[in-house]
């Protein structure tokens, strides 16, 4: 009954405000109290009273502003009355204090405590008090980002972040430790963050950090961005050698990750490409495996990484592979033509290049300087000046390199042939054939140089036919039969006589003060005897200035004298014969030398090394030689040199000065040598000494 009298009496005066002065019971109240805590404290809020005297009846009440209605009503030993937002928190501290537990951040405000005196007069008997409670709370996110979130490549996304804390936290975002700003590619607002068009690039970690004097707490969001894969590490061109194994890495990254790789030998899936297909394999990882490199294996390998957004990135590397020199193709019979300058040819496959071919002739090892017009090219083939029966007989080859070579080749026969002749203006057909063998050969003509501007067409037979022949049909023809498994090649020499000489060919001046020493090589004659002209002028002046001077007959040089010294002259060959002018040969320009100055040069004089021998013993050849007879300072060292075909090479150029004598060990079995010794004088070389050759079979 009293209980409900109290509340009665608390309703009278419900509707309050904070005053700046408070009534208490003996006149006015005490000024308001200000209590400062943490969140998650315990606080205890004071309440002015004039306790009672001889133990009257009273009852505390506590209200917090802006709640019409006490949250906490004590009544003597009766259990307390307590609120929801502060049940298990609130309880009386002493006579009418009270003490909140694990303060919470919405428990700040103001707060008022009134006793209510039973047995007294409102007017008469009236305690309590104001305090006002701050609670300061470290910043705490509310809502965030999950944390990972998805993107398209191209579309945009929000970030939000909301945090609390008294006092109100400031909210920003972090990437790669810098602070995010407006931007083109950024928009942040009140703790927003919004990515524009997104890229591959925008993917990864974006913190959100909320701060405030009580702390800081940051939030860790990744954007994960759903594209086509991107190549992190793309294959690099590879360099193995036959039979091990190659390996070319593909990594790539994508969202969402299931990616499948697939790999391609130039335009072909490896997979499908016979004999590759059983030696590779795809790791996770995308590296692609190949066991046992063949030389077929050597191309372009490209790497294509998907998972099915997009268009899928490729990268490509070349592989090449290293193997000894081996005879590819090489033909049944070699045809060259009687009486024509001709090739025995060594179809050579090598990698790295190869750096030596041997010949035998009739079983017999092939000695070049013995065939007067016979040199080795830098293939290895062999060039005949002119073609006779002593060209006549079965030759094998074996090329070659760093690596070794695989053997020697199958026997071939030289087969001598009337080379293919006509008048110009006629008709001819040169039959070219090849076994008929699944698959079918194509078979395409080439001219060898110079392409042909005349009319010609490859019959169904594979013959090649000229309905009317011209000046420039004349040279070498190459007929090529090709299928998937292989190409081979044979060559004839098509003359095409009764029209005009051909241009002549490499034009040569040897140039002093006044006069210039011009030589050439003469083109084919049209088939009738030709003349030749030398045309010159100086650099300055026109085309029409140009002045000729004939040539002998039968002779392929002329000296131009009365020249001008220190002076720019232009040189050309005119070919004629009874049918006209061929065209001039290519242009030369030269510039004669400045006269000699009048003081005579000291004599130099340097005279080659003498009476080099060589001599074939177990361990190699010995080679010795005297030094030169005159020289006019010392010799400082020797240089000697070898040849197994046409070029000169370097076998020892730092011979001390005091020795004659030099041991070349580790030759090449079976195989003919030729050496030659020259001096070196203030870096003045001398002539060569003697050619000596020696063979190094049985070395």
């Amino acid at each position: 009954m009293t209980f409900y009298l109290s509340f009665l009496l608390f309703t009278r005066y419900s509707q309050f405000t904070p005053p700046l002065r408070f009534p208490g019971a003996h006149g006015v109240r005490e000024e308001p109290q200000f209590v400062t805590v943490r969140a998650g404290e315990n606080v205890i809020l004071g309440c002015d009273v004039a306790y009672p005297l001889n133990g009257q009846p009273y009852v505390v009440e506590w209200f917090k502003f802006g709640v019409p209605i006490p949250f906490f009503i004590n009544f003597r030993f009766y259990p307390p009355h307590v609120g929801p937002e502060y049940a298990g928190r609130a309880s009386l501290h002493g006579k009418s204090s009270l003490r909140i537990e694990k303060v919470r951040s919405d428990d700040q405000g103001w707060y008022e405590c009134k006793v209510l005196m039973l047995e007294q007069q409102y007017h008469t008997f009236h305690n309590g008090s104001w305090v006002h409670l701050t609670v300061n709370a470290p910043p705490n996110f509310t809502d965030t980002p999950p944390q990972y979130v998805e993107a398209k490549e191209g579309g945009s996304i929000t970030l939000s972040c909301v945090a609390s804390g008294n006092p109100k936290p400031s909210v920003s975002w972090i990437r790669e430790g810098k602070p995010v700003e407006d931007s083109d590619k950024y928009k942040v607002s009140d703790g927003s963050l919004t990515v524009l068009s997104v890229s591959r690039k925008d993917r990864g970690a974006y913190t959100c950090r909320a701060y405030s004097i009580q702390g800081e707490v940051v939030h860790t969001t990744r954007l994960l961005v759903q594209g086509p894969p991107f190549i992190v590490s793309p294959p690099q061109n590879l360099t193995v050698n036959i039979s091990q194994d190659a390996k070319l890495d593909c990594l790539a990254e994508a969202y969402p990750g299931n990616l499948t790789y697939t790999w391609f030998w130039e335009d072909d899936n490896v997979f499908f490409k016979n004999g590759l297909r059983d030696r590779v394999s795809i790791l996770v990882d995308g590296s692609l495996i190949i066991g046992g490199v063949k030389p077929e294996d050597a191309g372009r390998f490209t790497c294509s990484p998907s998972n099915s957004l997009g268009q899928p990135p490729s990268a490509w590397a070349q592989l090449t592979v290293q193997y000894p020199a081996r005879v590819k193709d090489m033909p049944p019979a070699i045809y060259v033509a009687i009486g024509l300058p001709g090739f025995i040819r060594c179809p050579v496959d090598a990698n790295p290049p190869v750096t030596l071919v041997k010949w035998t002739k009739d079983g017999n090892p092939l000695r070049i300087e013995k065939y007067p017009g016979w040199s080795q090219m830098e293939d290895g083939s062999i060039h005949v000046a002119e073609v006779t029966e002593d060209s006549l007989g079965t030759y094998t080859c074996m090329p070659y390199n760093a690596l070794g070579s695989e053997g020697w080749s199958a026997p071939t026969p030289l087969v001598l042939k009337d080379p293919p002749k006509q008048e110009a203006g006629r008709e001819l057909v040169i039959p070219c054939a090849a076994e008929r063998e699944f698959p079918y050969p194509n078979i395409t003509w080439r001219k060898v140089g110079k392409p042909s501007k005349s009319k010609h067409n490859v019959l169904p037979t594979g013959s090649l036919q000229f309905k009317s022949l011209g000046k420039e049909d004349h040279g070498e023809w190459e007929c090529v039969a090709t299928n998937v498994a292989t190409s081979i090649t044979a060559s004839t020499h098509l003359q095409v006589f009764g029209t005009s000489p051909h241009a002549p060919a490499n034009v040569h001046a040897a140039v002093s003060t006044t006069w210039v020493n011009m030589s050439w090589e003469a083109g084919y004659d049209g088939g009738f005897e030709q003349t030749f002209s030398v045309w010159v002028k100086r650099e300055q002046l026109g085309p029409h200035d140009w002045l000729s001077m004939s040539v002998p007959a039968g002779q392929t040089w002329l000296v131009v004298p009365g020249l001008e010294p220190q002076t720019a002259y232009q040189f050309s060959v005119l070919a004629q014969n009874k049918l006209g002018t061929g065209p001039f040969s290519e242009v030369v320009t030269v510039n004669t030398l400045v006269f000699p100055i009048s003081t005579p040069e000291p004599l130099v004089l340097l005279t080659p090394p003498r009476c080099l021998t060589a001599n074939r013993t177990q361990q190699g050849v010995l080679l010795m030689w005297i030094p030169p007879a005159n020289h006019t300072a010392p010799i400082e060292r020797y240089v000697m040199e070898f040849r197994l075909g046409e070029r000169w090479d370097i076998l020892d150029d730092t011979i001390p000065a005091g020795e004659t004598e030099l041991l070349a060990r580790d030759l090449i079995q079976e195989a003919w040598y030729e050496f030659r010794v020259m001096a070196v004088m203030e870096e003045l070389v001398s002539e060569p000494s003697n050619t000596v050759g020696v063979s190094s079979t049985g070395e």
